[in-house]
């Protein structure tokens, strides 16, 4: 039995460098998924007609000249064609919405003070990091009931006339774990 152990430890120790070759197969063969990022995704302008017929012909590989950069047309979608953050005042109803908020009473420097506090009140428990690290509960070693044997030696006293709660269970002893914790 433990010659059969050892075999098949050794079996299983010599096949982890074979099965971790194995991790790309399937994206090797064509098998994997390979969805597109949906936040690279741009559209495109339209082709038209140059103005100038003398222009040279594109590099592979350099930057379309009539592309801009996502952060430009986002600031511009943003702030407008300019690009630069409206300095103009708050409309009336927008100054009374504010106002009503609080917003000429905020703290400026509130999230130092946060970051202050709450790093204050973090206490670490080693038992907690324990739980959440190793999911492990430390328990007495428990024995267990050798079933069919149990139901013998209870045959056995049933038809023998004797007390059935005298005498030993039988157990299954666990021996030393091995290298897996098995």
């Amino acid at each position: 039995m433990a010659a059969m152990t050892n075999k098949l430890m050794l079996v299983l120790i010599a096949a982890l460098p074979l099965l971790a070759g194995c991790s790309g197969l399937a994206d090797d063969l064509g098998l994997g998924r390979n969805s597109p990022d949906e936040f690279a995704v741009v559209d495109r302008p339209p082709l038209a007609m140059p103005p100038d017929f003398t222009l040279r012909p594109p590099q592979p590989g350099a930057a379309r000249p009539q592309e801009s950069k996502m952060s430009d047309r986002a600031q511009s979608v943003l702030f407008g064609a300019g690009g630069e953050r409206p300095t103009s005042e708050a409309s009336g109803s927008e100054g009374a919405l504010l106002e009503l908020a609080g917003a000429d009473r905020a703290v400026p420097d509130i999230r130092r003070t946060v970051d202050r506090e709450s790093a204050e009140r973090v206490t670490a428990s080693k038992r907690l990091i324990d739980d959440l690290l190793w999911w492990k509960e430390n328990r007495a070693p428990t024995t267990t009931v050798n079933a069919p044997d149990e139901a013998q030696r209870l045959r056995d006293a049933k038809a023998k006339g004797a007390n059935p709660a005298k005498g030993a269970t039988p157990v299954i002893e666990r021996g030393r774990p091995g290298w897996l914790g098995l």
